[in-house]
């Protein structure tokens, strides 16, 4: 084999590895954007819905007054939490409360503040630490989907205010 032959095969060579190269690198990015696809649009998915506040049947009816439940559904296929929950009062004052997935039967929270798995849907129990009847309570409330808190209100007053105009 000749010089010049040697020469134009390493060339063709090199030239065939940086196409190689270069081909490789645009695969890797197309790759890339469609998993960042794929990714984004799973995240879309992903939304936990609260239902409206309610005082729990308990088996002491003066037990039921200080204790809210959420229903929470999980839209997503992903498992969720809730990780906290602030209470807030008319004025913004925060209030002192404890609360969890599962309650007694007189209402007192099992295994307070800690997280609450949600798959497909569970309950979430907020109890006013001090035991007086809630009235009014605004809840924030923080999972693993989303970095803004859900606000939901319970105000039993508003149903009066609508159903009279």
């Amino acid at each position: 084999m000749s010089s010049e032959t040697l020469q134009a095969t390493t060339m063709l060579a090199t030239s065939l590895a940086a196409l190689a190269a270069i081909l490789s690198g645009i695969c890797a990015f197309f790759s890339y954007k469609l998993a960042r696809n794929i990714q984004n649009d799973m995240k879309s998915d992903e939304c936990i819905i609260i239902g409206t506040p309610i005082h729990p049947e308990l088996k002491k009816l003066k037990h039921e007054r200080c204790v809210l439940m959420c229903a929470l559904f999980n839209k997503s296929k992903r498992k969720a939490f809730i990780n906290s929950v602030e209470a807030y009062d008319r004025q913004g004052n925060i209030l002192d409360v404890t609360w969890a997935g599962e309650i007694d039967q007189i209402g007192i929270p099992q295994n307070p503040s800690q997280l609450v798995g949600v798959v497909d849907s569970a309950n979430l129990y907020v109890r006013s630490s001090d035991g007086k009847e809630v009235e009014y309570m605004e809840l924030e409330v923080s999972h693993s989907f989303s970095d803004e808190p859900c606000v939901v209100i319970y105000d039993p007053s508003s149903d009066w205010d609508e159903n009279d105009g």
